[in-house]
């Protein structure tokens, strides 16, 4: 087949496909009816209404009308449901977490019902959201949130025949979280994001968290450093009584300790193992020692000096921290030990030689302390030192 007539069949493929794109004169006829439906209910709906003002209820207990013989219509329920919560980044030493947090916002605004069979069946519309009022929502303890909104592309709301109204909104929110780094690397820790509604007062609105199934599996809702473990909502009672409740949407989240095991748990543990080994070898040579020992403090407390950067300035000092500080205090008694062997030894082989010039040969208690030495003993014991001080690690 030439070029041409593969040109030629792909052109007339695709114009069948665009040609089916086109409606029948019945179904444009349906349509035009859809449109000119809507646009009545339009004019409808919003020829009286006025977006900036409020469709909460406030005469609940209005004590400038009779309470006994007035009906009040029911208060305002918002209904916020979760459809995402992803953990994007923890910075450690501001305490900040920042989320993904997608949710949708529904509620009644009674002026905005309608009889759908009076309007062709319509029982829901679409409409710019600057077009209805909308209720203030309010993350609490946001550091900073951003919505993806533009001028170019904005946002839209739902109204059911019902009166109902709601939007879908996709924000990045970060939020201030005490976290406990006492168990790090192992720590694992609870945030979330926190909405209020608190320009009302508590007698005029109802406030109610839901969660749609997240088809995301938890896996995929951490990041490389931080896996999540569990997500949920959870209500916070408030401490003001003009205030209902907080809406607490939680993510529970623990950290991927390997990264911390391999380049730093680990290689401590080895520096102090062979540090130890050539303290307690060739104890005689009291400079190799003291530079061994040197080399080793500056390792530890450069580690020391990477984890100060990393966590935040807590009343607790975290575990890793622990561990090498633990582990320079180690190294540093194994110098010293080492620095006093050889004088102890001095002073027992002076005292023996006056002992063997009194009295003859040695004892066989004496023989057996000569043949098993100070230093290997000692080497074990501070072996084993460093080897439980690793190990407690991961109780």
């Amino acid at each position: 087949m030439s070029r041409f007539n593969l040109f030629v069949l792909i052109c007339t493929l695709m114009s069948g496909f665009v040609m089916s794109q086109e409606m029948t004169k019945d179904e444009m006829a349906t349509y035009n009816k859809f449109l000119a439906d809507q646009k009545r209910l339009w004019k409808d709906l919003f020829t009286d209404y006025d977006s900036t003002l409020s469709a909460i209820y406030t005469l609940h207990k209005s004590q400038w009308i009779d309470q006994n013989t007035t009906t009040h219509p029911p208060i305002t329920q918002l209904t916020l449901i979760m459809a995402m919560l992803k953990l994007v980044d923890v910075t450690e030493v501001e305490e900040k977490v920042t989320f993904i947090f997608d949710y949708s916002a529904e509620w009644t605004d009674h002026r905005l019902k309608w009889n759908p069979l009076e309007y062709g069946g319509i029982s829901h519309i679409y409409v710019p959201q600057k077009q209805i009022w909308l209720p203030e929502i309010t993350i609490a303890d946001a550091h900073e949130v951003k919505f993806f909104e533009s001028d170019d592309a904005p946002r839209t709301a739902w109204i059911n025949f019902n009166g109902t109204v709601g939007f879908y909104t996709s924000t990045v929110v970060s939020v201030i979280c005490q976290l406990d780094v006492f168990k790090f690397p192992m720590d694992e820790h609870e945030c979330g994001v926190s909405v209020l509604f608190h320009t009302y007062f508590a007698d005029e609105y109802g406030i109610k968290g839901e969660m749609e199934k997240i088809e995301k599996p938890l896996s995929q809702l951490g990041n490389g450093e931080w896996k999540v473990s569990h997500i949920g909502v959870a209500v916070q009672p408030a401490g003001n009584a003009d205030y209902a409740a907080t809406q607490r949407f939680i993510a529970r989240f623990q950290r991927n300790p390997g990264f911390y095991v391999a380049l730093v748990m680990v290689p401590a543990f080895f520096i102090n193992f062979l540090s130890i080994i050539a303290l307690f070898l060739n104890i005689e040579n009291v400079g190799e020692k003291i530079t061994v020992g040197l080399t080793n403090i500056m390792g530890m407390t450069f580690i020391l000096v990477i984890l100060a950067e990393d966590l935040p300035k807590t009343a607790r000092i975290p575990l890793l921290a622990i561990y090498v500080i633990v582990g320079l205090v180690i190294v540093m008694s194994s110098i010293v030990v080492v620095l006093i062997i050889p004088v102890v030894r001095k002073y027992q082989k002076k005292k023996k030689n006056n002992s063997k010039q009194k009295f003859g040969e040695s004892s066989k208690f004496e023989r057996l302390y000569n043949w098993i030495r100070i230093e290997f003993v000692l080497m074990f014991i501070f072996q084993a030192a460093n080897f439980i001080n690793f190990i407690i690690l991961f109780l």
